[in-house]
């Protein structure tokens, strides 16, 4: 009897991909994107090169500004840049560790994700400074 292996029943992981979205700051959001979630690849096959090839293919646009995330993190504080070798065995790494599913963003517009996370965490801590003096009053 021959068996046929699904490739979903592999140690394959699952990415979700967002693309053609934008980035909206407070709180960090990835607007109206296109998605599609890949289930059969053995992404743990390529480097980093073939990731960035493939996700051409699949986005049909070239972008240097990927960024993954935990499915269970928000973006503000779960978000992580995607530039090289280093960062690609980091994802692999983190998928596995965390229900082999990953979320991917494609920045087309290079927006200032960093900046609009650090203002976000610094509003939030002058929120949380007037609510203690508040307390003391």
């Amino acid at each position: 009897m021959t068996s046929f292996s699904n490739p979903t029943d592999q140690n394959f992981i699952v990415v979700d991909f967002h693309y053609n979205g934008q980035f909206a700051p407070n709180p960090l959001v990835y607007f109206d994107p296109n998605r599609a979630s890949v289930r059969d690849v053995d992404f743990s096959a390529f480097g980093y090169e073939q990731f960035m090839e493939f996700l051409h293919k699949l986005t049909k646009s070239r972008s240097k500004y990927i960024y993954l995330c935990l499915q269970q993190e928000s973006l503000g504080l779960g978000i992580h840049t995607l530039v090289n070798e280093g960062d690609y065995k980091e994802f692999l790494d983190l998928a596995y560790a965390n229900d082999k599913r990953m979320n991917v963003y494609v920045d087309h517009h290079n927006e200032p994700i960093f900046d609009w996370i650090e203002a976000e965490e610094s509003e939030s801590e002058n929120e949380d400074l007037d609510e203690d003096e508040d307390s003391i009053i």
